[in-house]
């Protein structure tokens, strides 16, 4: 069916302008400084000019580039300095972080000893993308057996509410979280064509059973951050958390899957939740989207897991806003609503105003409530090469349906 609407009519000048943002802005940044020349894998800690910080390697970061770089050279530019850039990380897990029976060290120093082992399952879900997505750009078969692996024990341990191995978040008997479902269903989506495909696409099922019957129960677009296994409340600060971020993640990797694996109910809900969250996040204030909220009004006793970074609730982070734009342009997309589109650019340009630093490139971490930056820094903790590109080009991916339409459009991206 052909695309309409003021989406369709602007989609080729917003293509571009992604597209740009993509390779030039963010990419850019890291294409010629984050490869390790010493020690191997990626440096990912840099102050706002780019100099280097730090050279410990966070496997959760490592192969988050991985994926990153093999599927930019996949689905958007071939030049071979993507693949090369994905072949230095995806060398540096098999020799350095496997700990074996498919589980992943989480981080090691600059020499590449193990600091923090097998301690977190995000880091096999991240492990399991990388993996396959090089696999994909380089048509290899080499970390097959590697990448089965790895989904086996992951299997296991997801539907295992003992596993205690929830490293960032805090192991709680007889409660489930967020994070643990939503990420597991797209790296178990990324995967896929590298696994058994009933087998993945059940495992899917089930994180999106648990996203919806226990951490939303109920029709209001809520999803919690914890909750007990029946779908009851948990007292406590993380169990009336809504984090707005997590949330538009999450319902972005259900639209690209649920009907595919019989669970169309949840596109619905998907789209729902998306609007819903969207109406409470957005600082109508001073713009973009808050970092954390409550279901209950305590929003000011949030706590960041990190004591050295005490991210605040009503600050602005780098990642929310990404996934928040990735959400916003894949309802406009699946709804043809307008406001839809119309929110997805007044973010996209707020954005561009507030994060992007137009002397040193690449988005600050962290901007205060009013938009001014805190942290400047451009890798460290948690960000790297990934949320933003990943956004950009999930957005560029979906204005280009567009724009092919038109014959406005290369065959390559």
């Amino acid at each position: 069916m052909q695309k309409t609407g003021v989406l369709a009519e602007e989609a080729t000048v917003w293509y571009e302008i992604v597209r740009n943002c993509l390779l030039n802005d963010i990419l850019g940044f890291w294409k010629e400084r984050t490869a390790d020349q010493e020690h191997g894998g990626y440096i990912t800690s840099f102050d706002r000019e780019g100099n280097c910080t730090g050279k410990e390697k966070n496997i959760w970061l490592q192969a988050r580039q991985v994926w990153m770089f093999a599927t930019i050279y996949s689905n958007v530019e071939k030049d071979p300095a993507w693949l090369n850039l994905a072949k230095t990380g995806r060398d540096y897990l098999i020799s350095h972080a496997y700990a074996g029976n498919g589980r992943w060290y989480y981080l090691l120093d600059e020499n590449g000893t193990v600091q923090q082992g097998a301690i977190s399952l995000f880091t096999d879900m991240f492990v399991l993308m990388a993996l396959s997505a090089y696999a994909a750009a380089s048509d290899s078969t080499e970390d097959e057996n590697v990448i089965r692996e790895t989904f086996d024990r992951l299997d296991q341990n997801i539907r295992n509410e003992d596993c205690r191995d929830t490293f960032p978040q805090k192991y709680k008997a007889g409660a489930v979280s967020h994070g643990r479902y939503m990420i597991c269903l797209n790296s178990v989506a990324c995967a896929r064509g590298y696994l058994d495909g009933d087998k993945a696409d059940a495992l899917i099922r089930f994180c999106m059973d648990r996203i919806f019957g226990v951490l939303g129960h109920g029709d209001d677009g809520t999803i919690h951050e914890m909750r007990t296994l029946q779908g009851g409340y948990i007292d406590s600060e993380d169990g009336h958390r809504i984090n707005p971020g997590h949330i538009f993640e999450s319902m972005w990797f259900v639209l690209e899957q649920a009907e595919r694996v019989g669970r169309p109910e949840y596109a619905e809900r998907a789209l729902h939740t998306i609007s819903v969250t969207y109406q409470r996040s957005h600082d109508e204030k001073f713009g973009g989207i808050l970092h954390m909220l409550s279901d209950n009004g305590t929003d000011e006793q949030y706590k960041d897991w990190n004591a050295a970074r005490q991210l605040k609730w009503d600050e602005k982070v780098w990642w929310t806003q990404a996934e928040a734009l990735c959400a916003l342009l894949t309802s406009a997309d699946r709804t043809g609503d307008s406001a839809a589109w119309e929110e997805f650019k007044t973010l996209f340009l707020w954005c561009r105003e507030h994060f992007f630093d137009p002397d040193y490139g690449e988005w600050y971490a962290v901007l205060n409530r009013d938009g001014s930056p805190r942290m400047k820094l451009k890798g460290g903790i948690q960000k790297a090469a990934f949320h933003i590109p990943r956004a950009l080009y999930q957005c560029s991916c979906i204005l280009k349906k567009y724009v092919a339409e038109t014959g406005d459009c290369d065959a390559q991206t």
